[in-house]
């Protein structure tokens, strides 16, 4: 999506399939986490898939969902098709292009949407986009399971944060982590409201949104 910007190398098989490092370490603490929220059927919607490691572990987990990925880099797209078509499930889609960012995109109503570490990697006029899509987007009553590090209370929550940050900064200053209570605040503007907060490994945090029933 504009202005993402991928910080892990994500290594290349033979016959497409992507794969980056960190994906293989968060992706159980992220099923435990989601685990509650993740509807008993329906289609959920995947915003910036990365590899498609992770989703089709979520198809895996959670066969009565259908899983629909998106991500705007080509590569990406052919590597998450890759590992569908590797892994056969039934109960994903084909990746599709998405920017989530773009004022008017709708795909909706989703029965849940995740996004697992983008936030910091886009500036805050792409993010406050991302969010009125995401509530564009969600059913009544359903949840986006947000994943990936952030500040509370203005400060970093690590000294890895801090520098891994400050490497964001570097390359682009108007990306890098956001304070939870600012993207609390825009996704109450949006009509989101905080289900949950939950702690995970390596001080990040899974903000768990859910739009207000009709």
């Amino acid at each position: 999506m504009a202005g993402e910007k991928p910080h892990s190398i994500a290594h290349k098989r033979g016959d497409g399939r992507m794969s980056a490092p960190s994906a293989s370490r968060n992706l159980f603490p992220i099923l435990d986490a989601m685990r509650p929220y993740v509807p008993k059927q329906g289609v959920a919607l995947e915003l910036a898939s990365g590899t498609g490691e992770h989703i089709i572990e979520y198809a895996g987990h959670f066969p009565d969902v259908i899983w629909q990925p998106t991500d705007v880099d080509p590569d990406r797209l052919n590597s998450i098709d890759a590992w569908r078509a590797e892994r056969g499930v039934e109960n994903m889609r084909l990746a599709q292009w998405l920017d989530a960012s773009a004022p008017s995109w709708r795909t909706g109503p989703m029965s849940m949407i995740v996004t697992v570490n983008l936030m910091h990697l886009i500036d805050a006029t792409t993010a406050r986009a991302v969010i009125a899509g995401v509530a564009r987007n969600l059913a009544p009553g359903a949840y986006w399971f947000l994943y990936g590090p952030f500040r509370t209370g203005g400060a970093f929550r690590s000294e890895g944060d801090k520098t891994f940050h400050a490497s964001l900064t570097a390359h682009d200053p108007h990306i890098g982590y956001k304070d939870l209570e600012k993207v609390e605040a825009w996704a109450s503007d949006a009509g989101l409201r905080r289900a949950d907060l939950i702690e995970m490994p390596a001080n990040n945090l899974a903000l768990v949104l859910r739009r207000a029933s009709q």
